[in-house]
């Protein structure tokens, strides 16, 4: 797998092992991949998802965003578990909007979706992206 540093990869390793989530529950695993990027934004949701109810509509619910990077890390995990369009195509081209760290991540997150979490056994493959 690929983070966007040490930090990131030890975040997301600690929440798949606390959380006990599967590997075959691709959508939960790419959102927490997602919301791991950050420590701030972890931070609303840690302590809050596990393996058996996975992450609520309601945690993203009242949560503060400090910047445009924040807003599309969260928008997109949201998008990938309620399947709610929120993020389009056309906004993944707008720098303004998707900056460039969290498009790494999305890219990443949705990747993960279609191919496949690795089963945990390697070496997390640290990408310094932005």
């Amino acid at each position: 797998m690929n983070f966007k540093n040490k930090k990131h990869a030890d975040r997301f390793y600690k929440a798949i092992s606390d959380g006990c989530f599967s590997t075959q529950n691709k959508e939960v695993m790419a959102a927490v991949y997602l919301l791991t990027v950050k420590k701030k934004v972890w931070e609303h949701f840690e302590g809050r998802v596990d393996g058996e109810d996975g992450i609520s509509i309601s945690i993203f619910e009242g949560i503060e965003v400090r910047n445009e990077t924040e807003e599309a890390l969260i928008t997109a995990a949201y998008d990938l578990l309620f399947c709610m369009d929120c993020i389009n195509l056309t906004d993944l081209t707008e720098k303004e909007t998707i900056p460039d760290e969290a498009f790494m991540a999305i890219w990443y997150a949705v990747t993960y979706v279609r191919f496949g979490f690795d089963d945990g056994t390697h070496e997390a493959h640290i990408v310094e992206y932005v």
